[in-house]
């Protein structure tokens, strides 16, 4: 019994770290605004979710990771563990609109100039296309399914 669920634990880690990018998708971010300007809107504005308001509904939400909450958290908890580190990628002061899809659903243009501005840390980008988030998700989903178990 212990080998299945070891199995199905591997088997949904590769999955859902190739699955993270696309589920995460429409998940946009102004790469530019300020910190300061990241906190206020967090505080005073009901169409944007703060960075750990988006990760816990994406890492719980059966669209996308389909976690409880532990391991929601535990997976969160790993994403402030790698924004951290020196040099990291990962600002946990990003604000996610929750009513509209940010730079027209650039996701959707087959340009490939536009699909370089998915994540290139100017503007509009989009957590699914950050390398960094891709990585802490898939080095953690295994240990996070686990919390579920």
């Amino acid at each position: 019994m212990k080998l299945k669920i070891a199995i199905a634990t591997v088997a949904g880690v590769v999955g859902l770290a190739g699955m993270a990018g696309p589920a995460f998708a429409h998940e946009c971010y102004n790469a530019s605004r300020s910190d300061n300007g990241n906190v206020k809107i967090a505080a005073h504005s009901s169409a944007f979710w703060s960075f750990d308001e988006t990760v816990l509904g994406f890492a719980e939400s059966p669209d996308g990771l389909g976690l409880c909450p532990d391991g929601a958290q535990y997976l969160l908890d790993q994403m402030h563990a790698a924004a951290a580190l020196p040099g990291s990628t990962i600002n946990l002061t990003w604000v996610v609109s929750n009513r509209t899809v940010q730079a027209g659903g650039l996701e959707n243009a087959s340009n490939p100039s536009a699909q370089k501005n998915l994540s290139n840390g100017t503007g509009i980008d989009h957590l699914g296309e950050n390398a960094e988030i891709g990585a802490v998700i898939g080095a953690n989903m295994g240990a996070a399914a686990a919390l579920c178990a």
